[in-house]
């Protein structure tokens, strides 16, 4: 039986997801994805441990190559690795020279050969801009790379922590300056190394100002619908709360969606909050949207499939009005009326 060659070798490895065996194989001369390859190798392990929370045992390859018009890499040779249970996916270019492995990246518009049907989650390597080598880094790089990670590390522990409203509050005045002296956090600037500092900081700072804006109107609110009796003190319960709601984070929605009131879910930065507040938002979020939902399947003026048709791909770019309130359907309830049409109730099929 023929030796494999080099590339042979390392391909298998990638389908067995072996990542001790790309460490130790894989040549250290070359960089991948603008990076070293011990970057490179870390987003590749996290690849590999999502395919196997997945239920892979190993990834299909698939050749194939760059398919962007206008990509510089277009034509260039590559693979589709595809999880053989999940057919969660990512792509891969390899620069080759000779038997040599020169080069590997994410391609974004990968055409493989055959084309596979039903293929799930794409995932992509991603490189910090300050991970690759020619990033420079000089002495206050490392300074605000080390004070960012140790401001990190204050909230964010394995396993998480619990964290006070007080607490949160003392770790944002203590941080401040570090915060905007590493220019603040915005979506679209390139991720380095203190990015998830800024991310978590911004992150809490919303979560801080809504608790201070918001929890003696949220404490009322919580009052008041203990004595909620009529489905009109219900819509006016509602429509007097809505802008607060409306204001409320993603994160504390997401909290509120979930069977567990303690649980603050972010899988960014996981912890767990603790103390009066949290438990007074929590429980205003789980009562407000109860009713919305309750309320909206009797007046939503579309079905469950003209909502769904509403708010599909097709109709991004649409300026879609927002169909979860319930101030938006009782509205157009009432101009229907005064132009005659009148709507049966109960569109909305029940979830």
């Amino acid at each position: 039986m023929l030796n494999k060659t080099y590339k042979q070798e390392i391909l298998s490895y990638f389908f067995s997801m072996d990542i001790d065996q790309l460490r130790y194989f894989l040549k250290d001369e070359y960089t991948y994805s603008e990076t070293t390859k011990e970057i490179f190798l870390n987003e590749i392990e996290s690849v590999f441990e999502a395919h196997r929370n997945s239920g892979d045992t190993e990834l299909l390859l698939y050749p194939g190559v760059c398919n962007g018009k206008t990509c510089e890499n277009c034509g260039k040779q590559g693979y589709r690795f595809v999880g053989n249970n999940s057919k969660n996916y990512t792509d891969l270019i390899f620069e080759i020279e000779g038997d040599d492995i020169t080069d590997i990246y994410s391609c974004g518009e990968f055409k493989s050969e055959p084309e596979i049907s039903g293929l799930n989650t794409k995932a992509s390597i991603f490189i910090n801009l300050d991970d690759r080598v020619s990033f420079p880094k000089s002495a206050s790089y490392w300074a605000r790379v080390y004070a960012a990670q140790d401001a990190y590390g204050e909230l964010i522990t394995a396993p998480p922590r619990k964290l006070s409203f007080d607490e949160m509050r003392y770790w944002l005045n203590k941080h401040a300056e570090l915060y905007h002296r590493l220019g603040g956090y915005e979506v679209f600037k390139p991720h380095l190394r203190w990015t998830p500092f800024l991310m978590l900081y911004s992150d809490l700072n919303e979560l801080v100002s809504f608790i201070l804006d918001n929890l003696d109107e949220i404490r009322q609110a919580n009052q008041s619908i203990i004595d909620i009796t009529t489905e009109e003190e219900l819509i006016e319960w509602v429509l007097k709360y809505e802008t607060v709601f409306d204001t409320a984070t993603m994160g504390l929605i997401c909290m509120a969606d979930k069977d567990s009131e303690d649980l603050y879910y972010d899988k960014r930065n996981p912890y767990f909050p603790e103390g009066e507040p949290f438990k007074e938002i929590v429980h205003f979020l789980k009562c407000y949207m109860s009713a919305n939902d309750k309320l909206l399947r009797k007046y939503s003026i579309y079905t469950s499939e003209e909502k769904s048709e509403l708010y599909s791909f097709e109709n991004s770019d649409m300026d879609v009005p927002d169909l979860y309130s319930l101030r938006f359907h009782l509205e157009q309830r009432e101009e229907l009326e005064k132009a005659g049409v009148h709507l049966p109730f109960y569109l909305l099929k029940k979830r």
